[in-house]
């Protein structure tokens, strides 16, 4: 289990990927991040949803031949299921905003992706 600050710097690495312009960045940028939260997620039994939907998004970011569209779904779902696990965490400290915000990035990602 991370501790706070681990889980800050965590947070804060994922959200500055997904606020960073889409177009200097390869799909793989984002996989180191992934894995560092499928490493901590998969130790959680109410997890499980968003842990198969970052692996379904892992492995679209690693193929040769990426579905703009599909991706675009996933990180919609993984958006909502972000947001869902924030409301399921309790009060602690800013966690459920920084999760809302990774909600919101992830929207708005899915939304370029989708438009593109």
């Amino acid at each position: 289990m991370l501790t706070h600050e681990e889980s800050t710097d965590l947070l804060d690495a994922t959200t500055s990927i997904l606020e960073s312009d889409i177009t200097n960045e390869t799909p793989q940028t984002g996989t180191g991040v992934i894995d560092q939260w499928l490493e901590q997620l998969r130790h959680s039994d109410n997890t499980k949803e968003i842990t198969d939907s970052l692996e379904r998004v892992k492995t679209q970011l690693k193929s040769d031949q990426i579905n703009a569209n599909e991706l675009s779904q996933l990180l919609t779902t993984l958006a909502d299921q972000t947001a869902e696990f924030s409301t399921l965490i309790g009060p602690e400290g800013d966690l459920p905003y920084r999760l809302e915000g990774i909600s919101s990035s992830l929207r708005s990602l899915a939304g370029q992706l989708g438009n593109s």
